[in-house]
Parts: structure tokens; sequence; C-alpha cells
């Protein structure tokens, strides 16, 4: 199928229309994501629009959640929530009356009827089908029932559903990623168009909303692809055209298998309070299953300019936990100092490290810090990790590392009286630092490669970590000397 060029008048209008029954998936993020440049790309209209029929798993703190996600991600909505617009409301558990009237509209066509089967009716039938080699698919027992004995039903109080009848005839359409897709009119039974308490199901509110609210192209993923040919009769019994479609391909974990929890952490919201950099993760996000063609590392207006359907695979990409952090170090790497101080300093407090009052007398100090491991940070969180020993004297060491720094009792004695000789008369620094090396090398007759490991353990309680000597002069005079003490002391009591 072929996408629209800039010079149409036509309007391009997409929507992303999440259910907040939780954390907001990275597949729905991406597919938000894909909606918004898309729109952009053609100087469109993004819409935000909240399918949240199901009474049940939906919460209004869901609902601000996705909002909050959706502001950190910075994919303004150009109607929807908050916001408003020409075909509000944008919340579909606030256009009930609307549904029911194209509902009305369906019944008077006698395009829908009552279904009084019970989950285990329909349980039994699916597996029966299933023993016979046969696509499950409703039967349309219920579709038979003559008007008595429907109406004997509901005065029974039988619960039941409203099912759509579907026609014959195979169903094709387009798909912008996948090209023609054609499915044969006996893989899909009689539907359910509303729930027993009357609310309607997804299938039917989708059809009338985007209908209503003029969407041109529905882009989401191919988790839906069986529901289309469903929303297409809707569409054509309603008298309406139906939108141009793209199904994306899902994403995978490393096993090859749909991202999920198995997989580790799949919510937007815990790459947000771990301090990923939204256009980092969004970056990220956008190279799954989309090639641009100038490489990775884009903003989100080179992603603007560079969107096509036409560059989506079809195939599922696989979420890479490690390319991702490596993306949000790329992004890290080019903040300015004073930005990325401030950006980590919430960190550092929740971890109790430091608090504001102590850092606005100690600011130069603590971006030398910052300064000194940006090249170690993914994500904001990183710093505690990269940083913990410069703030607190709680250093935890493995029994071996222990082990390790008892045996270098006469090393870490002969360090402690060098550095204490150099603190008499100045503040280390890169000059004296050496000079202490030196000393020690020569009194205790080890190479200088067998120094530092000892040295960088004692005084960071890490094996691996920036340059010592920038270590050793952030940590400063006090602190060098108490923590060689400390092991010095240790030893003595073993």
């Amino acid at each position: 199928m072929t996408m629209p060029e800039k010079n149409l008048q036509q309007e391009i209008r997409v929507r992303f229309a999440p259910s907040p029954t939780g954390d907001l998936h990275l597949g729905n993020v991406r597919t938000a994501l894909y909606n918004w440049l898309f729109s952009k790309h053609f100087d469109g209209k993004f819409i935000l629009r909240v399918e949240d029929t199901d009474k049940v798993r939906s919460t209004e703190q869901a609902f601000e959640n996705l909002l909050q996600i959706m502001k950190w991600l910075d994919l303004k909505w150009d109607e929807g929530p908050v916001i408003g617009g020409p075909f509000e409301p944008y919340r579909q558990s606030e256009r009930t009356e609307i549904y029911k009237k194209y509902l009305n509209q369906l019944e008077k066509m006698e395009l829908v009827y009552p279904c009084f089967c019970s989950e285990e009716e329909l349980e039994l039938e699916r597996k029966r089908q299933l023993g016979r080699g046969q696509m499950p698919k409703y039967g349309g027992k219920c579709f038979h029932l003559t008007e008595q004995e429907r109406a004997n039903l509901k005065n029974q109080k039988k619960p039941f559903v409203l099912r759509f009848q579907v026609r014959t005839g195979e169903i094709r359409f387009m798909d912008a990623i996948r090209g023609e897709v054609v499915f044969p009119q006996d893989q899909i039974g009689d539907f359910v168009l509303t729930r027993t308490d009357g609310s309607p199901t997804y299938n039917f509110t989708v059809v009338v909303d985007d209908a209503l609210m003029k969407i041109t192209h529905v882009i989401r993923g191919e988790d839906h692809l069986s529901n289309t040919p469903k929303q297409i009769l809707i569409y054509e019994a309603l008298g309406f055209n139906p939108p141009k479609f793209a199904h994306l391909s899902i994403i995978k974990g490393a096993d090859g298998q749909k991202l999920s929890k198995r997989h580790g952490e799949t919510s937007a919201e815990f790459y947000r309070s771990k301090g990923y950099r939204s256009d980092a993760f969004l970056n990220y996000l956008a190279l799954l299953g989309w090639s641009p063609a100038k490489g990775e590392i884009l903003s989100l207006d080179e992603m603007i300019q560079e969107f096509d359907l036409s560059r989506m695979g079809k195939s599922g990409a696989i979420f890479d936990h490690q390319k991702l952090r490596w993306m949000g170090g790329q992004y890290i790497s080019k903040m300015l100092l004073d930005e990325l101080t401030r950006c980590v300093l919430p960190f550092l407090e929740d971890a109790h490290l430091l608090n504001r009052t102590w850092v606005r007398d100690q600011f130069e100090w603590l971006k030398e810090v910052v300064d000194l491991v940006r090249g170690h940070l993914c994500c904001y969180s990183d710093i505690i990790y990269e940083t913990f020993y410069f703030f607190s004297d709680e250093l935890n060491f493995s029994p071996e590392q222990s082990e390790e720094l008892q045996a270098q009792k006469e090393l870490l004695l002969n360090f402690y009286n060098e550095f204490q000789e150099v603190f008499e008369k100045e503040a280390l620094n890169q000059e004296n630092f050496f000079k202490v090396m030196k000393s020690v090398s020569t009194k205790t007759e080890k190479k200088r490669q067998a120094l530092y490991h000892p040295l960088r353990l004692a005084l960071t309680g890490r094996n691996d970590g920036p340059e010592l000597i920038k270590i050793a002069i952030l940590l400063k005079n006090k602190k060098i000397l108490e923590r060689l003490n400390l092991w010095i002391t240790e030893t003595d009591s073993v």
C-alpha cells in the first residue's frame, strides 16, 4: 500500500488508544511513538484515546500514570484527555450513549442477536473443534433460536451477550507493512459486541470511535491483526469507510518469544524510575522494527523527517537491554556537566547518600565526581553504584576481598605512612600521588601494577572503576587515611 505524500490535502489522523489497566508496556510505547512520528511526518494529528470500558481492570491510577508517561516521553497529543478536541470525550467510559446509538442501528438492521451460551458451553465447543482439527469459532447455536425461545430465556434472566452476524465470503484488506491480507470466511465466527452487563467490547467501540474521530490510519501491533476483519465487517455494516491499516511486528525477548515479564522489566515506568533519558529510550524503541537510513542515534526531529512505514520489518525485533544501556550512555555522554549533575542529584538523595543543604556548598566537587564516572553511566540511577564510595563509609566487601586486604597489612601500612607524610604538608595531587606509589614500590619491592588493586579495593570496595589517582584526589586526605586505617586495625585484630 502506498503511503500518503505530504502534499495531499487529506489530513492524516492517527491515534494511540491504550487501556489503563496497568503500567504502559514497551510495545505500547513503541506503538505510540510510531503513530506520533507518522502524524508529525505528514503534518497530521496525533490523538490520545483511552479505552477504559473494562470496568473491572481499568483504574484511575493507571490513567494518571499513562498521562505522566506520555508527558515524560514528550509525545504531545493534539486531541485527547485534558486538552479536549472536536470529537470529545476521548475516554470510552464517557461515550456510552454514542455506542448505544450505533448498537441500536445494528439491531434494527438485524445484524446482531442475543447469545445465551455460558462460558462452559463455549469452552466445550472450542475443545471439540480443536479435537476435530478445526479453527475454533462460534458455531451459531443461538442464531437459530426462535423469537419465543429468546423471549423465554430473557424472562428467565439468563445472561446474554450480543453477537454480530458474520457475512459469508472472504475478507481482504491491504496492510501497509504486510501487503494484502486475506481471511477466509470459515475462520471468523459470529463475534461478541457486548458483554453480559451490556457494556460494548473492544471490536465495536474501536470502530465507532475511529470512524467518528476521522482516523485515517491505524498503526498497531500484529496481535490485533485477527481483529481487523471483524472490524472491517462493522465498518461496512455501519456505512463507514475503514481506515488504512499497518500492523507492527511484536517485540521479542532474547529467546525469540514475545516480550514478557520473564524477560525482565517491560514497563515504561520502570525505565523512567531508573533515570533513562526519554529521548534515548524512544530512540532505542524506534529501532525495534524500523530501519532508518541515517544511522542509529537520531533526535525526534530526525526521526520525524525519516519515518516511513515502508522501512518497517515484518519479523519481530529482539529487545536487547544491553543495547538500550549503550544508547542511554551515548546520550548521557553528550550532556553538559552542570545539567547531568543536577539530573543525578535526586537519585543520590533517594539513596540517602547526600542532601540538598550539603550540595549547595559542595556542588563544584560533586561535578568533578560526576565527570569522573560519566563514561560509566547509562541511566541516572547508575550514579549510585558508580559513586557510593565517595559518600558512604559502609563499603561492602566479599569474603574474598576481605581476605585479600587482610593479607596486605604491610602494604596498606606503608601506604598509610606515606600518605600521612604527604598530607602533613599539602593536599593530594597528581605529583605527590605518584611519589607515594614510587616510595611504596621501593620499600615493598613490588611493582606498581601489584600496588594499585589493593589500594583501590581498600579505598572504594571495588575491583574496578575510573583512574585510581583521580578517585584518590577526590576522596581527599581524611577519607584515604580513615579507610586505610580501617584495614590496618582490622588485620591487627585477626
